[in-house]
């Protein structure tokens, strides 16, 4: 064993010292296999940022894996017809016991007065007072409205903190009154900042209780419930008996389920199909590679014609010969692997750092792409290698 690695070093030696002896050959050799690794780990890496980011985006939703959500509205493509009440949060829990805790909620936008000073669109949520608990997300001023305000339908506000800047600057908005839709509203508090949902400014919105805010038809009527099971393992079986509630509640199934896995295998088949397109081109880049690094070596083979018929002639074997240039085919393979890996990285940061996106390196990816480098170099270095080996010790010593 330390025989055969003694001679693996050696090979690896000699061939590190053929490399640089034709740095642009070299180089150029490697492009193919560059190209192609490149394209698969800057697809993977990115691919790897966007389902974190799309998950983070939806915890912020409140549809962790511990729950899922109830749209009104069957059909994604059309406006929803939401005929759920606040009532039906007591109804539901009263008929699926198994559930822990409901949030209702509206979305809706309008602009915001204080004085002369107006906030143009921001997001107006209207939710449950259990929402800041269930939901994620902190107060950084004052209180949320409590569950006898959202009975009693007060008007008091929680707003955002981009809100609170544009509206009352360094000042302090608690117990200030600003106007929507003609109607006054008391601001009881502040949240801490959270960042954007997608398109949503989660920052820049108003959070008044449910009971209080329309849907985009005009009445009082809830868009959407997001249910909590008590048993996060049970959360299909909840799921399905909330879906006979349902059924029976409204006379038809003109309502849909969301869920944080669901979301997330839309966003896995698109970016799978995404890495299934790079993956052809990247396997294309790498034939081309393979077949570049087989020329080029079956070229090194002519160059070194005398030289191996003197390692014959002194007692290399057939082996040696062959182990000779697989070495080095697979070198000149595996470090166009590593650039390609390395620039492939840079690339996605550079990508993920002006999206402000978080990086996440898929590793498999990385050590599938070193693996594969290494393969192609192998591969497409054997014809060369079985080719030096036959060589006639005789005949090469005289080539000239």
């Amino acid at each position: 064993m330390n025989l055969i690695l003694y001679a693996v070093w050696e090979e690896m030696k000699q061939a590190w010292r053929a490399l640089l002896s034709n740095k642009v050959r070299s180089t150029l050799t490697m492009l193919g296999v560059i190209i192609g690794i490149f394209s698969v780990i800057t697809l993977v890496t990115i691919g790897e940022g966007a389902k974190t980011y799309v998950t983070d985006q939806i915890k912020n939703m409140g549809a962790g894996y511990d729950s899922f959500i109830l749209v009104a509205g069957k059909d994604i493509s059309s406006p929803p017809n939401p005929k759920f009440t606040y009532a039906d949060l007591g109804h539901y829990k009263s008929r699926v016991p198994e559930i822990r805790d409901i949030v209702g909620m509206n979305i809706g936008t309008g602009d915001l007065f204080y004085g002369k000073k107006v906030v143009k669109g921001p997001v107006v949520m209207g939710i449950t007072a259990n929402g800041l608990e269930l939901m994620g997300g902190k107060m950084s001023a004052g209180r949320y409205f409590t569950q006898a305000e959202v009975e009693a339908r007060r008007k008091v506000a929680v707003i955002g903190p981009r809100v609170a800047q544009e509206l009352f600057g360094e000042s302090s908005p608690l117990g200030e009154r600003i106007k929507m839709g003609g109607d006054q509203y008391l601001i009881i508090g502040v949240t801490e900042a959270r960042g954007s949902i997608g398109p949503m400014d989660m920052d820049r919105r108003i959070v008044l209780p449910v009971t209080i805010v329309k849907n985009m038809f005009g009445n009082y009527n809830i868009m959407r419930f997001n249910i909590f099971p008590k048993d996060v393992n049970k959360l299909d079986e909840v799921k399905e008996k909330v879906r006979e509630v349902t059924l029976r509640r409204l006379g038809n199934d003109d309502f849909r389920f969301m869920t944080q896995q669901g979301i997330l295998n839309i966003v896995n088949n698109i970016l799978a199909a995404l890495t299934g397109f790079v993956t052809g081109i990247a396997a294309i880049s790498l034939l081309v590679g393979g077949i570049g690094i087989m020329n080029i070596m079956l070229v090194a083979v002519n160059e070194r014609i005398r030289e191996i018929g003197v390692r014959k002639a002194i007692g290399a074997k057939s082996r040696d010969i062959v182990l000779q240039f697989l070495v080095e085919s697979m070198m000149i393979s595996l470090l166009g692997g590593i650039l390609g890996i390395l620039l492939g990285l840079l690339g996605a940061f550079l990508i993920m750092f002006f999206i402000k996106g978080t990086l996440v390196i898929a590793w498999w990816a990385v050590i599938l792409a070193t693996v594969v480098s290494a393969a192609v170099g192998i591969f497409f270095g054997v014809y060369p290698a079985m080719r030096a080996a036959k060589l006639d010790p005789v005949i090469a010593l005289r080539y000239e």
